[in-house]
């Protein structure tokens, strides 16, 4: 059995722990023998032979005198740190066949690949999340042990639990770096430990080999074993961000001027030296003492500018291929790919920032804005874009479509004063591009809606009609969309019917398309029709179709609005046990997000207040305020199928 896996991970401690708790398994006990200090492959049987005190004979070779001293025993032979020593695997594996009753564990960061090898990966210790918290988690509690031998009380304060959280996570759960900087908490405490890092690494104990007392020592040991691509390969890692795919990190190499060799086999040999691990599905990540050292390994080689315009390059192209597919059929996919790839994305603006690239940063803005839309990454997208913006320079329609993505994240965040002048600066930069006019003008009605000047809005929207027309197939999604808030219009000012006929020929549009996204915004409008026509059923189907589509897009702030929907619904039926929790769910969805959402939807305040004080007097305050916090407590998942009539949930 051989233990993998990444240096500082605890290989060898936990074969020491499985060696002491099975000694009594083996009749003739447990042999350890230390690789590390070992620089040949040809010396391991020897060091086998001397640990086990075989006497030599001039006609035997290394293998046949320690099989002749074994023979016949039920031995566990532990060799610890193989990895340097890989090519002495064929020697082991003739050992383990010349003596039947032997057992080897071998500690390695690599696997041995010999035949009737079992690989066990050692994993780092578990994090603090918001499932586990600090005083549960594996990794807090190794930091907050060893801290605390060195230095009483170190961690316990309540004040404390962010900053140990953030080291754990920071130092990946990786026993040998949590012990390294827990030595420095006799100095240190918690916050100020989390900002010196990479200096509490320097030094450990001084009983433990050099090659691990320091984080540095640890990975140069692994560094050492390989070859100049793969080290060359490793460097290149160092820019990746939250992980990667094997098709990203060739499309990056591609870009390089040295790009020469094929990048999966090296890839692969970085896999089994444990430097890089499997994330699930095709995706790769490194844990991020290593990632570190890569980025370190980079910057000293001088390849870091060179790597990081690659990786910019390379996820830029990611970002606009896959932008127009959030406006169609092709939007959940479109979502799968970019969700693992926004860490990466987020780097590749910044580092074009800090390179003076600011357009490049700018048509990332406008590629992922509806991204941060969908996803309620609102501040985010706000703060590059108006960032893009501040810098200036930039082309007059790269300048434009830069405030579109300002102006949609503000509304998001519900300042409609600064979407609406964003949204004024698009149309003044668009240089008579009617894809950029049409969605100027549509935003400026937008802004007027949500406003409540609904002449100005009306007429915002239908101007926004004809460009889009203009523009064509590209601002069909515009187009659909300002008949849908036609709608609203005309259902604010009265006319349900008008409403109807405005939201079913953009709902016509978004189906054809396959597009849930303007689906579920004329969803939410059908629904206040039907409600304003006094027919629950219908606007039931409507709440629930939505409810669907938003599931498969994952879109929170969507769900929200329909949950609230939903609990007027559910209060004028008589279920009213209901309505406190999903109420509940959309409170909490919206205290995550941090905004209101879809400032363009018209909810009527005064319902969901009377379904909220039905349901308190039916049910009684306490009563109200459990089933209040327990919708708060649920998934949005739950909270939806609550919503779709799951009465179980």
């Amino acid at each position: 059995m051989t233990l993998s896996g990444p240096g500082g991970v605890g290989k060898t401690r936990l074969a020491l722990a499985v060696a002491a708790a099975v000694r009594d398994r083996y009749a003739d006990g447990v042999t350890l023998v230390e690789l590390a200090p070992l620089l040949e492959p040809a010396a391991v049987l020897p060091a086998v032979a001397d640990a086990l005190d075989a006497t030599g004979a001039s006609e035997r070779t290394v293998v046949e005198d320690v099989v002749e001293r074994i023979r016949g025993q039920h031995l566990l032979l532990v060799l610890d740190n193989v990895e340097h020593l890989l090519e002495a695997a064929p020697d082991v594996a003739a050992l383990i066949e010349a003596a039947p009753d032997l057992t080897v564990l071998a500690t390695s960061r690599a696997p041995l690949r010999v035949r009737g090898e079992t690989e066990v990966g050692v994993e780092p210790l578990g994090l603090p999340s918001a499932s586990t918290p600090v005083s549960e988690s594996p990794a807090a509690r190794l930091l907050l042990d060893r801290a605390g031998a060195v230095s009483p009380g170190w961690g316990a304060d309540a004040d404390d639990e962010q900053a140990v959280a953030a080291t754990c996570a920071r130092l990946a759960g990786l026993p040998l770096a949590l012990e390294l900087a827990a030595a420095r908490a006799r100095l240190l405490d918690p916050a100020a430990l989390l900002d010196r890092l990479d200096t509490a690494l320097q030094d450990g104990p001084r009983d433990l080999p050099a090659r691990q007392r320091t984080m540095r020592a640890t990975l140069d040991w692994s560094h050492g074993l390989l070859d100049a691509d793969e080290r060359r390969l490793l460097r290149l890692l160092g820019v990746f961000v939250g992980g990667f795919t094997l098709e990203d990190l060739e499309g990056v190499a591609g870009r390089l001027d040295d790009a020469t060799q094929p990048v999966a086999p090296l890839l692969e040999a970085l896999v089994e030296h444990s430097l890089v691990t499997t994330a699930g599905g095709a995706r790769f990540r490194m844990l991020e003492p290593v990632a570190q050292y890569a980025r370190s390994l980079l910057v000293e080689a001088g390849e870091w500018e060179q790597a990081t315009a690659a990786h910019g390059a390379h996820y830029l192209v990611l970002a606009e291929t896959t932008g127009p597919r959030y406006r169609d059929g092709g939007q959940i996919a479109a979502l799968a790919r970019i969700d693992p790839e926004h860490p990466n994305l987020t780097a590749a603006a910044e580092r074009m920032l800090a390179a003076g690239d600011v357009e490049g940063a700018a048509r990332m803005a406008w590629a992922l804005w509806l991204y941060w839309w969908l996803r309620g990454h609102h501040a985010h997208g706000r703060r590059l874009a108006e960032t893009v913006l501040a810098r200036g320079g930039l082309p007059d329609d790269v300048h434009a479509r830069a405030a579109l993505a300002a102006a949609t994240t503000s509304f998001a965040m519900d300042d409609v004063d600064a979407a609406l002048q964003w949204w004024e600066e698009a149309f003044r930069h668009s240089v008579g591009d009617p894809v950029i006019d049409c969605n100027a003008v549509a935003g400026i009605g937008l802004a007027f809606l949500a406003r409540g000047d609904l002449e100005s809005a009306r007429e915002r929207f239908t101007d926004a009609l004809a460009l889009a027309a203009e523009a064509g197939e590209e601002s069909e999604w515009t187009w659909a969309l300002a008949h849908i808030w036609l709608g609203t219009v005309a259902l604010l000012l009265g006319d349900a019917d008008e409403a109807a006929r405005r939201v079913e020929s953009g709902l016509a549009s978004a189906r054809r398309r396959n597009d849930r996204l303007a689906s579920y915004i004329a969803l939410y409008n059908l629904f206040q029709v039907e409600l304003a026509r006094g027919d629950r059923a219908r606007a039931r189907q409507h709440l629930e179709e939505g409810l669907r589509l938003s599931l498969e897009t994952g879109d929170q702030a969507n769900l929200a609005y329909l949950l609230d929907a939903l609990a007027v619904i559910e209060a004028a039926e008589g279920t009213v046990s209901r309505v406190p929790l999903l109420l509940g769910a959309a409170q909490a969805i919206r205290e995550a997000m941090g905004s209101r959402g879809y400032g363009y939807y018209r909810p009527d305040p005064d319902a969901v207040a009377a379904a909220e004080d039905a349901a308190r007097q039916r049910l009684g305050p306490d009563r109200y305020d459990d089933a209040l916090d327990a919708g708060r407590a649920m998934s949005s998942y739950d909270a939806a199928h609550l919503g779709l009539g799951d009465r179980r949930r």
